[in-house]
């Protein structure tokens, strides 16, 4: 009999559990080896059960929870033994050297605890542990240097594990390694990733879950363990009213970033380039993206997208041309236009390919002044994403905000307004259900949908989409690197004055 602990909470009233990523597990290299439950070997392809030899994953990484035979001693001395064992659930249920030996009163079992028995259809039971949410940010960072908030003057770096020889060892560097001022540069190694996954997801196998959860029956019992989660905190009646400065804002992104680039390096979810980090990722499967888009009936409707540069959405704008959407790709890099535009009917059917990359856009597309902009109507906008939070439609890109200003000048030029339609396309691994609201401000720009290779999500809509650029926010560096602010600013002080 075994006993398999889940430590529950509510994030935007739905029941999460926290599972782990394990890392450490070497997968078999012969028959009389155990499989762990955390990796399973497949020959099966990775899109489409198609038989690509290129594309076959010989091991994936599954969600898996804690779990123990139960002791002689009983389950609840079970639990306590797998709770002193762990750093991240000493952690979760604030348990120091001294608490120890009286562990099973400070938890308190019988007021925030749920066990749950299968009978003979399984050698599993169920703790569900209800506690206060504490962020899967935080917990993943427990004796972990934070990462920099700059990639400059820093020596931060990140490898994985020289003992797992299926992994090829990674030096991450963030910063100039030539600095005299620094110290060594530090590595460090991520074995363990904890995240808060839920229920929901869980139940319809949107996630990968290792074969304790697959057992007959838990699935469904994990229907008691919403509803218990939910009347629990409904009797709590707790409402926690957390305000952070701008510099752990800042550290917040900087965690949320690194985890997930760390977490899709290590499940070898990326294409190229590696490594990811700094990047926006150009995850695997994401053709699979443009299949549930076109699902959309305001992608149905649509006459113009605009879809970011990046390479994961290259199918995306190849997939759009071909449907006969005019494309608008952003022009960072010209001094008065916003956008390349890719109109179909004027490209020949062996160019749509071409089109579709950073360098055919440049070559066959329009250029759109800043001027003409104000004639377009947007009705899709594409956003890159490093993070989103699937719940509430808050996002990360990779830092610089660019794709936060072009919307913001779209806005004020009159090519959106609040039936543009926006949405991100990203791998399961970059969703992070906890991603705080903190995180966003009145110039970053949320999503309204969030499209993954496996389904389609509506977010909540917690947020309002910047209508102008806040010049506060605008820095030296970033006028440099969009040359068509300075233009924009320009005629936007022209209009004022024509005003006055």
């Amino acid at each position: 009999m075994r006993v398999v602990v889940l430590p529950v909470c509510l994030l935007e009233s739905y029941p999460h559990v926290l599972l782990k990523y394990d890392f450490r597990v070497i997968p078999p290299t012969s028959t009389q080896t155990p499989v762990s439950p955390a990796i399973h070997s497949t020959t099966s392809s990775i899109s489409g059960g198609t038989n690509n030899k290129s594309n076959i994953r010989l091991q994936e990484f599954y969600l898996t929870p804690y779990c123990s035979p139960i002791l002689p001693s009983g389950s609840i001395h079970t639990v306590c033994e797998i709770i002193k064992g762990s750093i991240v659930l000493r952690y979760l249920f604030d348990v120091k050297k001294e608490d120890e030996e009286n562990l099973e009163n400070k938890i308190d079992f019988k007021g925030h605890c749920r066990f749950i028995a299968f009978g003979p259809e399984t050698d599993i039971c169920i703790c569900a542990l209800y506690i206060p949410h504490i962020s899967s940010l935080e917990l993943n960072y427990i004796n972990q240097p934070d990462p920099p908030l700059s990639r400059q003057h820093s020596k931060l770096s990140y490898a994985r594990l020289p003992s797992d020889p299926t992994m090829k060892e990674i030096a991450l560097a963030y910063g100039n390694p030539g600095s005299e001022h620094l110290p060594a540069t530090t590595f460090v190694t991520r074995d363990l990733v904890h995240l808060w996954i839920s229920i929901r997801d869980i139940r319809h196998k949107l996630v990968h879950i290792d074969r304790v959860l697959k057992q007959p029956g838990i699935l469904s019992k994990l229907t008691h363990v919403e509803s218990w989660v939910t009347s629990y905190n409904e009797s709590l009646n707790e409402k926690i009213i957390q305000t952070e400065t701008d510099t752990s804002r800042r550290l917040i992104k900087a965690r949320a970033r690194t985890l997930v680039w760390d977490i899709m390096e290590m499940k070898n979810e990326i294409l190229y380039p590696h490594p990811v980090h700094g990047r926006i990722p150009n995850f695997r499967n994401n053709p699979d993206c443009s299949t549930n888009l076109a699902q959309l009936e305001e992608f149905q409707r649509a006459r113009v997208i605009e879809i970011c540069p990046s390479l994961a959405q290259e199918h995306l704008r190849l997939f759009s041309l071909a449907e006969g959407k005019v494309l608008l790709t952003p022009a960072p890099s010209i001094d008065n236009a916003l956008f390349y535009k890719l109109d179909p009917k004027f490209l020949h059917i062996h160019d749509l390919s071409r089109a579709a990359t950073k360098s055919g856009t440049a070559a066959l597309g329009t250029i759109v002044n800043l001027t003409a902009v104000g004639n377009l109507h947007v009705d899709i906008v594409v956003v890159a994403s490093v993070v989103v939070n699937p719940i509430t439609g808050a996002r990360l890109g990779k830092g610089k905000g660019y794709g936060d200003i072009e919307y913001a000048m779209m806005r004020q030029l009159g090519a959106c307004n609040d039936k543009t339609l926006v949405v991100t396309t990203v791998h399961e691994s970059q969703l992070l259900d906890d991603l705080p609201v903190s995180v966003m401000t009145e110039h970053d720009l949320p999503v309204n949908v969030v499209i993954t290779p496996q389904r389609i999500i509506y977010t909540q809509n917690r947020f309002s989409c910047p209508k102008a650029i806040n010049w506060n926010y605008i820095d030296n560096d970033t006028m440099l690197n969009l040359p068509v602010l300075k233009e924009f600013k320009r005629l936007q002080q022209l209009q004022q004055e024509k005003l006055n």
